[in-house]
């Protein structure tokens, strides 16, 4: 039996958690920063539509090294050049790439994994869901011909769980049996939640994974659990408050001053409640936070409300309930830092698809 142990600093910073002996009993901290910046390379990796870099974060920590990233906000390049410096960087149309451009400017002429997450706003049930009328839907469709032209061994589609639904599914369908006729490679297809793989977060995502005709791969598995280092004992429904602990000194943790009208509504939020003024959700400590959100200075999504401050999370807080290491620093303003962890796909999650994926290509 242990014995909890959290004091709640002037600041709202939450220190670490203690058991009966002193030691550290925050499993999910010591997972998330035994991930360091030392990683030890196998594999060769392109990303497209790479905002922040979570994907790329999680495929290189799973051995996939980075050659070239690409998107049209200089910031956010920025941020994955800072914390994956080998990378080469493109901040132009990605409508305008060509297979063989791709290829020169990466350097590469063999690559293992292709990956990206097209905007997805027009699939997104926060969206106006018009799929693939619209012109960031057309950005999936580029996808995949740039897939067929690079012909990486394997790649990764990700997107919003509201591609599911859209037209009643038959986005979706369309969208896939494109993929698999413009590509011609092996595909899987799932729904994953980030709380599969004790990250403190209800965010679920669907992947669309490919692999190259020439491998002869029929069957593949998706990650289920958590894997590695401090898994064992991770559950599907790790606290939201293990990801707020010891997080004052950290770079991103610049937390926001409200007047004092803000602060008194947030007070009276219950943890788990939702503030009716800004639509914005308490976190309960106890339970996985919900879907982290981009934070927008022109409304729209916000960051959660602590649960033991009357302030939002800091952009190191949503970090973490993200799964992103504490050496990984954000780029920009205060709202392009929001956006880029509120949009990104959780590095762990990712990290353990990339892990199955490189089990399929080691054989």
């Amino acid at each position: 039996m242990h014995t909890e142990i959290f004091e709640i600093t002037a600041h709202g910073e939450i220190k670490m958690e203690l058991n009966s002996n002193g030691s550290n009993t925050n499993l999910y901290l010591k997972r998330l920063n035994s991930f360091t910046s030392d990683i030890q390379y196998k594999f060769t990796a392109i990303s497209l539509f790479s905002g922040g870099g979570g994907l790329d974060l999680g495929v290189n920590l799973a051995g996939f090294k980075s050659l070239f990233v690409s998107d049209l906000i200089p910031t956010y390049v920025d941020t994955i050049k800072q914390n994956l410096p080998h990378v080469k960087t493109y901040t132009k149309d990605a409508t305008e790439l060509t297979a063989e451009e791709i290829l020169q400017l990466s350097g590469a002429t063999d690559v293992d994994l292709m990956v990206a997450g097209p905007p997805c706003q027009s699939f997104s049930i926060l969206g106006q869901r018009k799929a693939l009328e619209d012109p960031r839907g057309k950005l999936t469709i580029k996808y995949f011909k740039l897939i067929a032209g690079v012909k990486p061994k394997a790649f990764i589609f990700e997107n919003v769980p509201g591609i599911l639904t859209v037209n009643k599914g038959q986005d979706f369908k369309d969208l896939f049996e494109f993929a698999k006729e413009t590509t011609g490679y092996t595909l899987f297809k799932t729904r994953l939640n980030a709380m599969q793989f004790g990250i403190p977060q209800s965010r679920e995502r669907v992947f669309i994974v490919g692999f190259h005709p020439d491998l002869k791969i029929d069957s593949f598995s998706f990650p289920e659990v958590p894997t590695g280092a401090f898994s064992e004992e991770l559950t599907a429904s790790t606290p939201s408050k293990y990801a707020l602990e010891n997080v004052n000194g950290l770079p991103n943790h610049d937390i926001r001053i409200h007047g004092e009208r803000v602060r008194s509504r947030y007070e009276k939020i219950l943890p788990g409640e939702r503030d009716r003024i800004d639509h914005t959700d308490r976190i309960d400590p106890e339970r996985p936070s919900g879907t982290v959100l981009v934070g927008s200075s022109a409304g729209g999504g916000r960051p959660h409300i602590h649960p033991y401050e009357p302030r939002v999370i800091t952009v190191r807080e949503a970090a973490r309930l993200q799964s992103f290491p504490d050496w990984y620093k954000f780029s920009g303003s205060s709202t392009e830092q929001y956006r880029q962890v509120g949009n990104a796909v959780p590095p762990l999650m990712a990290y353990e698809l990339a892990m199955k994926i490189r089990e399929a290509l080691e054989g």
